[in-house]
């Protein structure tokens, strides 16, 4: 996947003005602001979107390249895993309020639609929404990760990336190999951390057989 310059412009944006944190510093971003611009017009869902770097990147994309769609965040905003901490973090930090996410949505001049709700059940403000791309960052314990994938998959038409798919986070890593096995996700991106699947293409066809001599 290449890196799109509209994803660099804005997760350099986010990294550099957002009040709070973003995720890992960051390193996700520019990928998955390229898996948005690649999913052209339509709503984008951000699961666990803590102070809003990877829901304001995407929706700067769109603006950027004038793609129509809603970027949706889905957020309890609850007390987080203690056990998630990275040693010597602030308070302040590690647990972010659905405030913070649009006040900094507000700064960086984009609309973010916010459900503050868990992702478990499926809240039914987004049961009948339709994305174009989904980012899942919530959860990453107890096959959370492969429940938000089957949700995500029965209403995203293009593109589900995952963070955190590193030894780390054996559940993230089990959601991508179910999703690829299920022959209807093919993978579109890998790095460190970051996987973005797409959804598999019609077949070409068999063509014609090479005759052995």
């Amino acid at each position: 996947m290449r890196i799109h310059p509209a994803a660099i412009v804005s997760a350099k944006t986010v990294v550099q003005n957002l009040n709070g944190r973003s995720a890992d510093g960051g390193l996700s971003l520019p990928w998955l602001g390229s898996m948005v611009a690649a999913a052209g017009p339509g709503n984008h869902l951000d699961i666990g979107s803590l102070f809003g770097a990877s829901a304001i990147t995407a929706a700067l994309v769109k603006k950027e390249l004038k793609h129509s769609g809603k970027v949706y965040c889905l957020d309890p905003y609850e007390p987080r895993d203690p056990s998630m901490k990275p040693p010597n973090m602030p308070d302040a930090l590690f647990n972010a309020t659905g405030e913070a996410l649009m006040h900094n949505a507000e700064k960086l001049g984009v609309e973010l639609e916010l459900i503050q709700k868990k992702s478990q059940p499926w809240p039914e403000e987004l049961d009948k929404v339709l994305f174009s791309s989904a980012f899942v960052d919530g959860d990453h314990k107890n096959g959370a990760p492969w429940l938000d994938f089957q949700e995500c998959a029965k209403r995203t038409s293009g593109y589900i990336g995952i963070d955190n798919c590193e030894e780390g986070y054996p559940d993230v890593v089990d959601a991508m190999v179910k999703a690829m096995q299920t022959n209807e996700w093919f993978l579109y991106f890998k790095n460190n951390l970051f996987v973005a699947l797409r959804r598999t293409l019609p077949t070409r066809g068999e063509g014609t057989p090479l005759q052995v001599m």
